[in-house]
């Protein structure tokens, strides 16, 4: 028997994109980073996240929710709690996207070609308001772009270039 759950929570909307795929994890990230920026601590941070989610989920009446418009509530809210220091530094941002980096070297396994895609594929999400993301598999991508099996000194430079890669990217 399997027990599904109904998610109430409204999209959130930035550009042209719409995104479903948000929970109180990322919340409380943006609001630690915050709290970071500002110089301060937040050590409630995981209710204020779960406060958020419970509004978007029971009370907002919106089926899609401006990015900057939640933001904005937040530092409200934020101000309103005694936190102005951490509402001044509060930034919006999306949700990370994953992007699954094995999955796109097995398409393109040769590197120019690789980076050609994945760049392309960071600007058209950059054009759809999308700014974080998760890179997942990179040991298997560098082990394609190696042409390698196991790890060896050409895996390991293949790793040091796509971290080089994506921190510049980032």
């Amino acid at each position: 028997m399997m027990i599904a759950f109904k998610n109430n929570r409204p999209f959130l909307q930035t550009g042209h994109c719409v995104i479903s795929d948000y929970d109180v994890d990322w919340m409380e990230q943006v609001l630690l980073e915050a709290a970071q920026d500002a110089g301060t601590t937040l050590p409630c941070s995981r209710e204020v996240a779960q406060a958020v989610m419970l509004y978007l989920e029971n009370e907002c009446p919106l089926h899609a929710v401006p990015l900057d418009y939640l933001f904005n509530r937040i530092r409200k809210m934020l101000e309103e709690v005694g936190l102005p220091l951490i509402a001044s530094h509060l930034r919006s941002q999306t949700p990370p996207v994953e992007i699954s980096l094995d999955s796109l070297a097995g398409e393109a396994p040769l590197p120019l070609f690789f980076y050609t895609r994945l760049d392309s594929q960071l600007k058209d999400l950059r054009r759809m308001g999308l700014t974080t993301y998760h890179f997942s598999g990179k040991k298997r991508c560098s082990l394609v772009l190696g042409c390698r099996r196991r790890a060896c000194p050409t895996q390991r430079r293949a790793l040091a270039e796509l971290d080089a890669f994506l921190s510049r990217a980032s």
